[in-house]
């Protein structure tokens, strides 16, 4: 499972068992759901298989507002940038909340609290060598992290060690 449909399913859990494509029928049949949960069971469906799915952007429009809204199209950069490879170099970022990104020292305080011990100063050898994430944003010379790219590194970083 993507970790785009992840976090829609975190957010309508009941929504995980209609992802099946035996329950396709479920989306057109089911007075049970609302037409929010049918955007987001579509969405979600396309994540899995764009390929083979749909989506129109059309249902953001007609279902979607506010926070709901926001949410849909953070998932839909999320999906380009981080699970398809039609991205290939990022630069174009929309900051709407500082808590997504991380400056080096954030980024130390990040692994050292998942228990790697990955001083800045480490960080900065590291990043000049090309064995650290390239940043995702350069601001005035400061280098910041998307939390994806945090939580990818420190995921990676924990496998190792147990290896």
């Amino acid at each position: 499972m993507k970790n785009t449909t992840q976090k829609i399913i975190n957010q309508f859990p009941q929504l995980k068992p209609l992802l099946d494509e035996s329950n396709k029928e479920v989306l057109k049949t089911s007075s049970t759901l609302s037409e929010l949960e049918k955007t987001f069971l579509q969405l979600a469906r396309f994540f899995e298989k764009p390929n083979e799915e749909a989506f129109s952007l059309q249902l953001l429009y007609q279902h979607l507002e506010d926070e709901w809204l926001e949410f849909a199209l953070q998932l839909i950069v999320e999906f380009f940038r981080n699970e398809t490879y039609l991205i290939k170099n990022p630069n174009f970022s929309i900051i709407r909340d500082s808590q997504d990104y991380y400056t080096q020292s954030d980024f130390a305080r990040y692994l050292e609290d998942k228990g790697i011990h990955f001083p800045q100063n480490k960080i900065a050898v590291y990043r000049k060598r090309g064995k650290f994430p390239k940043e995702d944003l350069l601001i005035a010379g400061t280098p910041y992290w998307s939390k994806y790219t945090v939580e990818s590194f420190a995921k990676h970083l924990l496998g190792q060690q147990k290896q």
